[in-house]
């Protein structure tokens, strides 16, 4: 299994081209964007391992950081990107206008 998701939807959202860690068929990739306000959103995604931390930080300081299993699919919702794990558990990231981090429930 892997992590299904749309680079270009990713490029969009995080306004930046992803680092890869090691190779590029390792699929270990970071992916950030920092705004204006000083708030910054870095995900570390291990795609065949299914595997995602989501770090969300003001001003070099870390307000929210969670780490992820069994996540199948990264998605662009209008604005948003919003995360999906096997047991059904979502997250929205925010992107404007603040960055923030939000718990769906199904």
């Amino acid at each position: 299994m892997y992590i299904k998701y749309d680079e270009y939807e990713l490029l969009e959202l995080f306004n930046s081209e992803p680092i890869s860690i090691g190779s590029i068929e390792e699929g270990e990739l970071i992916y950030s964007n920092k705004d204006n306000q000083g708030f910054s959103i870095t995900l570390f995604i291990n795609v065949y391992a299914q595997l995602a931390e989501l770090t969300l930080s003001y001003k070099e300081n870390i307000i929210f950081n969670c780490k992820l299993k069994k996540v199948v699919s990264i998605n662009k919702s209008d604005r948003d990107m919003i995360i999906n794990s096997e047991d059904e558990k979502k997250i929205r990231v925010k992107f404007y206008p603040q960055m923030g981090v939000e718990l769906l429930e199904e």
